[in-house]
């Protein structure tokens, strides 16, 4: 059986195959402070260095201070790889920037679809 934390904002799981699945719930804004508490959260449900697959809920967003944060390595120290499954256009306009702006230091794709991630 999967274990599951749910938060104000997200529910993660770390599940049989091996990787964290990060659900964003739908109207939110995630901020540094929320990344502190996803960290945290996979402490708690595994602590392993895994990839993780996040999926943005429908109208979530973030600003540009999250994504500088999450793009270094040490600051998201359990996540191996990333695989963004975006939800809106402008959510796929923000994962190009910061693919190109930002960098990130572990390998991250944007998929329409978890098949495809």
């Amino acid at each position: 059986m999967t274990k599951s934390i749910s938060e104000n904002k997200f529910i993660m799981s770390y599940n049989q195959v091996g990787y964290y699945e990060l659900s964003i719930k739908d109207n939110v804004e995630i901020f540094v402070d929320d990344i502190h508490l996803i960290v945290n959260t996979q402490k708690q449900l595994n602590g392993s260095k895994s990839p993780i697959l996040i999926f943005g809920g429908q109208y979530s967003t973030t600003n540009t201070e999250t994504l500088k944060y999450i793009s270094v390595n040490e600051n998201m120290p359990f996540s191996k790889c990333a695989a963004f499954i975006v939800s809106s256009i402008s959510q796929k306009l923000l994962g190009n920037f910061y693919l190109k702006i930002y960098k990130p230091q572990r390998p991250t794709r944007f998929f329409n679809h978890k098949e495809d991630a």
